[in-house]
């Protein structure tokens, strides 16, 4: 088990790698512009080194878990229309480039990590399911996978342990949660033989189990938890050349499926739980990162290239003081040929600013609720 003390050092640095990442992507693309950068951070201020190289303070602040960059002319004053390399005075193309190019730094990222681990185990990946979906490249078979094994049950005894995929019961080839549920129950006391492939070693073997005809609460017969995982796999050549981009939009087709799936229960259900339980803050990534260091390398490398990705992902939604809320600015400058009032922008930032505040504390909360018993066992 890993020392919790560990887990949030780990986690911490995990993050505020990906976030100097995104804001190195904003930093790079105002230099290329010929624009002008007062700083590059990393952490938050309070400065603790701070070293000027040219016209720009490259500092490292006391406050982890990021970074910043401070482009000249983000915030309008009169002066700035007198100065070229501010930000404020670019044409909408430039402001463009600037402000997605964090996306993008992410997203890039995640393609070099995701080339790693594809080719480390050939070209093939796994996937929960978390609802009916189908991604859209790679050839695809979804498969039970054991998630958590109950303490002294037929399975612990067997030598089922988390991260076994079921490929079979007594040679009957098994595909959906549903199916293996219901062979176990109806085989339940008879003695069955099961094929399984390691997720994380990928070897397969053969074990013998007796599932119980009587068994605690919420255990069942064998005493596993399982959920659907689909194994995707990129076969052709073609695919092979450009699978950290194929793979990428899949994982990004998915979220985004999946944050419409769990919008449109919360409507069906009138409560936001379905919504809140697929969002997750820093509480949630040290869980996630917690389960997945005890998986090895290969699965943290994974992992670190999803929270890439995911990070993109929520700086491309349309929210106030997140990107996606900063190109909504930029957009209207190019429709109407004008930048939009500078006091309704500072004011539309600040309450993006106070309200991804408030999103942060209630996530963390309802991430506590939902992980603590992962975080501190």
């Amino acid at each position: 088990m890993l020392n919790l003390f560990f887990v949030l050092i780990l986690s911490a640095f995990i993050l505020t790698v990906l976030i100097v990442v995104h804001e190195f992507g904003h930093f790079l693309a105002a230099k290329r512009a010929g624009l002008k950068v007062e700083e590059f951070g990393i952490g938050y201020p309070p400065r603790i080194f701070g070293k000027k190289i040219g016209e720009t303070i490259y500092s490292i602040n006391l406050i982890p878990f990021g970074g910043f960059v401070k482009i000249y002319g983000e915030n309008f004053n009169k002066e700035l229309l007198k100065d070229k390399r501010s930000f404020y005075v670019q044409p909408p193309k430039i402001k463009a480039k600037i402000v997605l190019a964090g996306i993008i730094a992410n997203i890039a990222l995640a393609v070099f990590l995701l080339y790693i681990f594809l080719f480390a185990h050939h070209f093939s990946s796994y996937q929960t399911l978390l609802f009916d979906y189908h991604f859209p490249f790679g050839k695809q078979e979804i498969l039970p996978v054991v998630l958590v094994v109950a303490p002294e049950s037929p399975a612990e005894q067997a030598g089922i342990s988390a991260y076994d995929i079921i490929l079979s019961l007594n040679g009957k080839k098994i595909k959906k949660v549903d199916e293996f549920i219901g062979y176990i129950k109806e085989h339940a006391g008879e003695k069955i033989t099961i094929q399984i492939e390691n997720l994380i070693s990928n070897k397969e073997r053969e074990i013998e189990v007796i599932p119980r005809k009587e068994y605690p609460k919420n255990q069942g017969p064998l005493g596993v938890a399982v959920a659907g995982t689909i194994k995707i796999e990129y076969q052709k050549p073609i695919e092979k050349i450009f699978s950290g981009f194929l793979h990428s939009f899949n994982l990004i087709h998915y979220s985004f499926s999946a944050l419409s799936y769990f919008v449109k229960q919360s409507f069906t259900q009138r409560t936001i739980e379905p919504l809140g339980s697929s969002v997750a803050g820093f509480v949630g990534i040290i869980a996630m990162v917690k389960i997945t260091a005890q998986a090895g390398f290969w699965q943290l490398l994974n992992l670190v290239a999803l929270i890439s990705l995911g990070l993109a992902m929520a700086n491309i939604l349309p929210i106030p003081g997140a990107d996606g809320g900063r190109m909504i600015f930029v957009i209207y400058e190019a429709v109407f040929k004008k930048p939009a009032p500078p006091k309704l922008e500072q004011k539309v930032n600040e309450f993006g600013f106070v309200l991804i505040i408030i999103l942060m504390i209630l996530i963390t909360f309802k991430d506590v609720r939902q992980f603590k018993d992962i975080i501190f066992h």
